[in-house]
């Protein structure tokens, strides 16, 4: 279809009709970014520096590359054995069922593919600063604690790379398209009364909704290091990603 129309903007709902259907019951929009960066590792391509397929932010994708048509090859009727034309009948349905099995196949374990996931660095709000950097503290522990889930479901883009937007004004959705994020989580810690407040927010990428927040209120003592942990589960819950040692 994109190819088709080279250079033509076509909305995520047009692609969502015209692959799936009305019809069908799925999560179209993490299937359609499925499908979108299947194509693009097929291609070599990236969201950053498209060379095949652009993404237009909250509308849809075209396809950007040059198209050539070829002319059709005219061929002379050959007319075949009765026998080798029965050969052709089987050996066509052997790979049209076949095919079937293999949509089957994928179609089962869409819901078991690889998730992204940005931690952005959590700000600091305290009034006084030069206190111990909570905020540092929870971006490496939700990153760590992330990471540790199931690297098998579950990636994790690099501290180092998330570092690089520390205190940014860019859009948090432009970042993860950037990055080819499922999803970014982001946050702030704020230290007052010998308790510290820690508010954290996920957002899904590919329609800019929040999926998940909260807030912990916890004391600076040892009860802050198990905010992490139950804040992990809660996240993991959202994203459907069961721990690998449970499994």
């Amino acid at each position: 279809m994109l190819v088709d129309r080279p250079g033509e903007l076509f909305t995520r709902e047009v692609l969502q009709k015209r692959v799936w259907g009305d019809d069908t019951a799925v999560d179209f929009e993490q299937g359609l970014n499925w499908c979108i960066r299947r194509l693009r590792e097929t291609l070599h391509d990236t969201p950053s520096n498209s060379k095949f397929i652009q993404t237009v932010p909250r509308r849809g994708y075209r396809f950007v590359a040059k198209v050539t048509e070829l002319s059709p090859i005219a061929l002379a009727p050959i007319s075949a054995p009765w026998w080798k034309r029965r050969v052709t009948v089987v050996a066509a349905s052997i790979v049209l069922l076949l095919l079937v099995g293999i949509l089957s196949v994928l179609a089962l374990r869409h819901d078991q593919r690889n998730v992204t996931v940005l931690v952005l660095p959590f700000d600091n709000l305290s009034p006084e600063k030069g206190g111990p950097a909570y905020e540092d503290i929870a971006s490496a522990e939700l990153t760590s604690g992330l990471a540790r889930r199931n690297p098998a479901r579950l990636s994790v883009i690099d501290p180092m790379t998330a570092r690089k937007f520390k205190n940014t004004q860019e859009c948090i959705i432009k970042i993860g398209n950037q990055l080819g994020a499922d999803y970014v989580l982001l946050g702030d810690v704020q230290q007052s009364n010998h308790v510290v407040k820690v508010d954290a927010q996920l957002f899904r990428v590919s329609t800019n909704r929040q999926v998940w927040a909260t807030e912990e209120v916890v004391p600076q003592d040892g009860a802050f290091s198990k905010t992490w942990p139950t804040m992990t589960n809660s996240i993991a819950s959202i994203l459907k990603i069961a721990d690998v040692a449970k499994r």
